[in-house]
């Protein structure tokens, strides 16, 4: 093959170059865009982002058809599932699943439906607990709980009770204790000065400190 045969092959590639920085520089303009509106609306967004106790519990939804389809994928291997004999493998999967999916962070108060954590393939530490115990409770636990610290920050970790032994999980890493509830809940949120739980049917605050 001769140079001349390659000339058109190579300026068909050039001409590649700048559609692409305009692409670029298109999305680039709407994230801006769309990051003005956000900061423009920040305060509407955050009110109606809001959640009172009876909200808060109203975010876990085994029942949901995204929680329920994920749960099926999680013991597609172990059926028939057999609570008694298949729940911590279960949990194992459902901790796996969320810990690694992306870890959002962002400027305001948002919360994230199932379908969008799925769509999106991440969530904040928040969205991914509430992912979690929806997915446990979902798995016929219905002794799991958010567990929220609060002091300077939010701290947030998801606990659950099995064959009277408590177990407590990080949503976004593989930290995870066992043992009297009690002791490892002041453990674990040792320098938070309020600290309460909810799921889908309770509310309840284990400490407050003025």
């Amino acid at each position: 093959m001769g140079l001349k045969e390659f000339i058109p092959f190579f300026k068909e590639e050039k001409k590649e170059v700048p559609e692409r920085r305009d692409e670029l520089r298109t999305l680039q303009d709407r994230i801006r865009i769309y990051e003005l509106i956000i900061e423009r609306y920040r305060d509407y967004i955050e009110k109606s982002e809001t959640k009172t106790i009876a909200d808060l519990k109203s975010l876990i939804r085994p029942n949901d058809e995204h929680v329920q389809k994920k749960k099926d994928e999680l013991i597609d291997s172990i059926r028939p599932y057999i609570y008694e004999q298949h729940f911590l493998k279960a949990a194992e999967s459902a901790h796996k699943f969320v810990r690694e999916i992306r870890t959002y962070t962002t400027t305001i108060n948002f919360w994230l439906t199932p379908k969008e954590m799925i769509d999106l393939r991440g969530g904040d530490p928040m969205d991914k607990a509430v992912f979690l115990c929806s997915l446990l409770v979902a798995l016929e636990n219905q002794d799991t709980h958010i567990i929220v610290g609060m002091n300077k920050g939010i701290k947030v970790a998801v606990g659950f009770m099995f064959n009277n032994e408590f177990t407590i999980i990080d949503p976004i890493s593989t930290a995870k204790a066992k043992g009297e509830k009690d002791k490892i809940i002041d453990e674990w949120f040792k320098e938070d000065k309020r600290i309460y739980e909810f799921n889908d049917r309770n509310y309840s605050e284990l400490k407050s400190e003025e």
